[in-house]
């Protein structure tokens, strides 16, 4: 019965730390950069890219599958998430969110 307390208190904490490291990232606080004009970030990986304005961007991602990744359309206000190691903004304004160092 100890062991499965303690087990069960062992998950229970790693989803914790879990929820802390996912709401750091909405939160910002692994940096972002705030991009207006079309062109190539630099200084990646991102997690999580929100559009300010509606935007296009081409990107690269090492966790997505499916149809290219390139002319990927967000509306305004809109957020998608993925491990991009490129993103090119081709028109709008985005805010492009760092992952964990």
């Amino acid at each position: 019965m100890a062991q499965e307390i303690s087990q069960m208190m062992d998950s229970e904490s790693s989803s914790l730390r879990k929820i802390e490291k996912d709401s750091s990232l909405s939160l910002g606080q692994y940096g972002a950069t705030f991009k207006t004009a079309a062109g190539a970030l630099t200084d990646g990986p991102w997690a999580s890219i929100q559009a300010t304005a509606a935007a296009v961007v081409n990107v690269t991602a090492a966790n997505w599958s499916g149809d290219g990744t390139t002319a990927v359309d967000i509306p305004a206000g809109a957020s998608i998430f993925g491990d991009f190691t490129s993103i090119t903004l081709t028109s709008g304004k985005i805010i492009a969110y760092k992952q964990s160092v």
